[in-house]
């Protein structure tokens, strides 16, 4: 399909973006702006935002703000040379979805900035003043939007586009903390004999808010099994799992040695189809054990026993539901990484509500002090309590109605959005709502955007504007 709003998207996705790499994507945003006159600033951060004069006829009317994030999750496939530090996302047409060539897609959030752009382009469509607001860093804890000057947005509409379901409008999200916990390791010389590399792959893996609660393996946890399992015949050299804070692991590797491989592949089968058996949607899940050959010493065994132990104990997934369908607590077991001399445990901590949040987090660091790690909270960000009548609101469920001839789905959501942070830094009458295109499996490879809705949540944005 030949659209602007997905010209501009393939453009952003030539862009490499990832978090903490967001000038280049803010430097073509500004270079945009200028070549179309309109203004562009950026704060102390780095964040965004892009003045666009009213259309005549609608210049009496209040200002309006877009707003979504410049960062992506990079996240790619094992056997991908990608390099998310200099190479564009290879964006695919298939069967009527975007996709990318095994990588994150970065519709999450580039859906944003291309409506914003493509809207502000079209002099047939009309609008007041609209202020494109892009933030930086959001995927790495909301960061940009935690730093965003208090008065660098003026107006009190802001439809946030940094939802994945055409027809849904978000109203209210959870609040989030990330914990690290960590402790030394030391290491000794190898009693036995072969060297093994056993890793954990091909999982569904998703968004830890918007997936917590469809019932995923985690890869760290199905990896920590076998280790535990054939505990007393394999010693530890390496082990990593996880790929970011706010995505479920997919994949997790461990380097071991053993005098029996045998034992090691038996135990490593069973997990297997414990797993097959138990997350009934995880059918491309892989197991492999294969030798290999590493150089380092192995960890004590203490260290070893510990880091399993930990590992186990640490919760991963829904804690209390906010109602039938959506999660009101959760925690998400993302990362580990094994050192030469420390290993460390990365954490992602959600709820609706500030005391699920404390219980949660409280939870997870007294395990931490339990082991005698080092306990690092941090990234803290609130929740979003909805508004049920704001007029902007009403008149997205008006417009969505006559344009699709269907009610709209309004709900509220586990995973985090800006509109948290920005209650805090707005006037206490603004009045936001969330929407977006129909997205799948982001902040994963298997990351895709339907075309006709990409499209047609863009038409709807151009008609909630005007109206």
């Amino acid at each position: 399909m030949n659209h602007r709003v997905i010209e501009i998207f393939k453009e952003i996705s030539k862009i490499p973006r990832c978090s903490k790499q967001c000038d280049r994507i803010a430097n073509f945003i500004c270079g945009w702006a200028n070549n179309n006159g309109f203004k562009c600033r950026r704060d102390s951060y780095g964040n965004v935002i892009v003045n666009v004069p009213a259309t005549k006829g609608f210049e009496n009317k209040p200002s309006l703000a877009l707003q979504g994030h410049m960062d992506m999750v990079c996240v790619k496939d094992e056997n991908s040379s990608h390099n998310f530090g200099k190479d564009p996302i290879e964006v695919i047409e298939k069967d009527g979805w975007l996709v990318a060539n095994g990588t994150t897609l970065g519709a999450d959030d580039g859906v944003a900035l291309a409506i914003g752009m493509a809207l502000a382009e079209d002099e047939t469509k009309p609008h007041p003043e609209l202020e494109l607001v892009f933030t930086a860093d959001e995927e790495i804890g909301l960061v940009g939007a935690m730093h965003l000057d208090n008065n660098f947005i003026r107006s009190k509409r802001l439809i946030n586009i940094d939802s994945e379901k055409e027809g849904v409008f978000v109203i209210g999200c959870a609040g989030g903390e990330d914990i690290d916990l960590s402790f030394p390791v030391k290491r000794q010389t190898r009693r036995f004999s072969d060297a093994c590399r056993i890793a954990v792959s091909r999982l569904k893996g998703g968004h830890s808010g918007a997936e917590i609660n469809h019932n995923r393996a985690n890869a760290i946890k199905l990896l920590n099994e076998i280790l535990d399992r054939s505990f007393s015949s394999v010693e530890l050299v390496e082990l990593r799992g996880g790929k970011a804070r706010n995505a479920i692991p997919d994949f997790a590797e461990a380097i071991i040695f053993t005098d029996d491989v045998d034992e090691v592949k038996s135990i490593a089968k069973s997990v297997k189809n414990y797993a097959l058996a138990l997350f009934a949607d995880e059918d491309d899940l892989s197991v492999e054990v294969e030798k290999t050959d590493t150089g380092l010493d192995v960890a004590y065994r203490d260290n070893f026993r510990k880091i399993v132990d930990l590992i186990n104990k640490l919760p991963h997934g829904v804690y209390e539901m906010y109602d039938e369908v959506t999660p009101k607590t959760s925690n998400n077991l993302a990362v580990v990484k094994l050192d030469v001399d420390n290993f460390q445990v990365s954490l992602n901590q959600r709820s609706l509500t500030e005391d699920g949040l404390d219980r949660i987090c409280s939870i997870v660091e007294k395990i931490g002090k339990e082991f005698s790690c080092d306990v690092n909270r941090h990234s803290r960000y609130p929740s979003w309590t909805p508004k049920n009548n704001s007029e902007l609101l009403k008149n997205a469920k008006r417009v969505f109605v006559s344009m699709f001839s269907k009610n709209p789905i309004v709900k509220v959501i586990h995973a985090g959005l800006e509109c948290g942070i920005f209650v805090s830094k707005l006037p206490e009458d603004v009045e936001m709502v969330s929407i977006g295109p129909d997205m799948r499996d982001i902040h994963s490879p298997k990351e895709k955007l339907n075309i006709d809705s990409f499209v047609k949540t863009y038409e709807f944005v151009c008609e909630l504007v005007r109206a």
